[in-house]
């Protein structure tokens, strides 16, 4: 199918980009980015031709991010108009049970969604790079890198933005990002106002749904071993213990953005996993 690039409205009225790629016979995957970020992280996903041909790629850009609506106040941020969102995604492009694969922050959005739609909702869950499996187990799991980082990056009257912004995306990386790179990182996380920053991280989120009722879902966990805004380990724990059926694949020598440092054995990853969780069904 043609590339398809739409602005949805939620239905508290807040504008949500969105974009499609793919073949809308084969299952759906909606990729969700971190924060500060936009759905141009997920570039070398939508440009790989095996994904293309073997799924349905949907990507949007979070509220407060990117191209999509910006809020200033905390009730723009409840978990019910974020899964919304979600849903307002998926009704736009014709998706059912999608898997969702969530970068980062972008893993919380499963929290939000089974409370709202329960856990049919989703066919799989594909968490890539250090992702927040829900807002409640952050802290638990943050890197003293990250959380050394957290005072300034949700600070609402700091003045050292840039700084601020040019430490978090170096972070997010193992080795070195081309001055092109970096600039188009920190273009997602300058173009965000902070307000917006803060209530992505600090609004009110609760996991006592997901984890009582997201057992029976699948789980792949794609991590690099040089991750400095997760602590990994804390985190698989954490996944393997709310999730029956997790697979975990480790790249050493990545970073927290595993889909961005190393596509193609990410994308392989995806492809061979997604594919044995269809088949298997």
């Amino acid at each position: 199918m043609a590339k398809q690039e739409r602005m949805l409205t939620s239905p508290d009225g807040t504008r949500i980009w969105a974009e499609s790629n793919g073949n809308t016979d084969k299952p759906a995957i909606v990729f969700v980015h971190g924060l500060s970020c936009t759905a141009l992280g997920w570039d070398r996903q939508f440009a790989d031709p095996e994904l293309q041909s073997n799924f349905h790629l949907v990507r949007y850009e979070m509220r407060g991010h990117g191209r999509s609506g910006k809020h200033f106040e905390e009730e723009g941020y409840e978990s019910r108009k974020i899964a919304e969102d979600f849903h307002t995604v998926c009704e736009a492009f014709g998706v059912v049970k999608p898997f969702l694969a969530g970068w980062s922050l972008g893993g919380a959005i499963v929290v939000d969604v089974i409370n709202e739609y329960g856990v049919d909702y989703l066919s799989g869950i594909i968490y890539v790079g250090g992702s927040v499996v829900a807002l409640h187990y952050h802290s638990v799991c943050r890197h003293p890198v990250m959380t050394a980082l957290f005072p300034q990056i949700t600070s609402l009257a700091s003045d050292d933005l840039s700084d601020s912004a040019e430490r978090f995306v170096e972070s997010c990386v193992a080795a070195p990002l081309t001055y092109e790179e970096k600039l188009l990182f920190m273009g997602g996380f300058i173009m965000q106002p902070r307000a917006a920053r803060y209530w992505n991280l600090k609004r009110k989120q609760d996991h006592t749904v997901w984890e009582r009722t997201a057992r029976p879902l699948p789980v792949l966990v794609v991590q690099g071993t040089e991750d400095l805004h997760c602590l990994y380990e804390t985190m698989i724990s954490i996944v393997r213990r709310v999730y029956d059926h997790v697979e975990v694949k480790m790249m050493p020598g990545i970073g927290h953005s595993p889909h961005f440092e190393s596509p193609a054995e990410t994308n392989r990853v995806v492809v061979d996993w997604v594919k044995k969780v269809v088949e298997g069904k």
